[in-house]
């Protein structure tokens, strides 16, 4: 099957369903899982050790085969020219705009306001918490770039970043923020609003993710090697969050 011909000649649908079926499903689950938490308390720190598996198992997969050869990153290259020429131009357009939400500038201004907001609620430890996750996040995903040297791809419609592609520092560091944002929410808001929130972080994640393809300034490589990595860590800072959270409880109700 000709998968850079598949994606030009449906890279709409394509983007549709990763934009809206991927953070639908997302909130479904969440919905129906919502029981099997309140009954176990030990199931969001099983689920997010096994996410942080399955994160880094992704992103060294990803990282072996670019270390190894050329091949790779020649149908890296192909898939990117495929989206972005079956990408109208309209869209593109949009996501040259969306791309600007997953901005370092962005991001910090972001988890700034968020903090400031905890502090105002007198919910200190998270706010803490909050600046250190995304933080460290940041600084991960600058040694790990650093790490692989990884060129940008040709043929960009804008300009490219200075910094190495591999992982995205965009979708890293989208996902450690507006992850992290969406956790503190999922904390302190109504519970029959949490599917609306997992859908929106999803969405934004997602899309910013995108964008970085169809403006050719990363691979999906790239891409999928920042959602691996940027969501091995979130799920190590929530999986931490809430195994001691759970265990103050627990000692509170000794």
């Amino acid at each position: 099957m000709d998968y850079t011909a598949l994606a030009q000649r449906h890279a709409v649908a394509i983007i549709a369903i990763v934009l809206f079926v991927i953070p639908s499903i997302a909130a479904c689950a969440w919905k129906l899982a919502a029981r099997e938490r309140r009954a176990s308390g030990s199931t969001v720190v099983v689920a997010a050790l096994s996410t942080v598996v399955l994160g880094a198992a992704v992103f060294i997969a990803i990282a072996t085969r670019i270390a190894h050869g050329t091949a790779f990153s020649s149908a890296d290259q192909r898939l990117v020219d495929a989206v972005r020429d079956g990408t109208p131009a309209p869209l593109a357009r949009g996501f040259a705009v969306l791309t600007h939400l997953g901005d370092p500038w962005f991001l910090t201004l972001l988890c700034a306001l968020t903090c400031a907001a905890l502090i105002i609620a007198r919910r200190f430890g998270l706010a803490v918490y909050l600046a250190a996750a995304t933080s460290a996040g940041g600084l991960l995903n600058r040694a790990l770039k650093a790490m692989m040297h990884r060129d940008r791809p040709t043929g960009s419609s804008v300009p490219l970043p200075e910094s190495f592609a591999f992982p995205s520092g965009h979708t890293f560091g989208s996902i450690v923020c507006y992850g992290m944002c969406a956790y503190v929410l999922l904390r302190l808001a109504p519970t029959r609003r949490d599917p609306v929130i997992v859908a929106m972080a999803c969405f934004i994640v997602l899309a910013i993710g995108t964008s970085r393809v169809v403006l050719g300034v990363h691979f999906p490589g790239d891409v999928i090697g920042g959602f691996a990595s940027g969501g091995a860590w979130l799920a190590a800072c929530i999986g931490a969050a809430e195994w001691v959270r759970r265990r103050r409880a627990g000692a509170l109700s000794d």
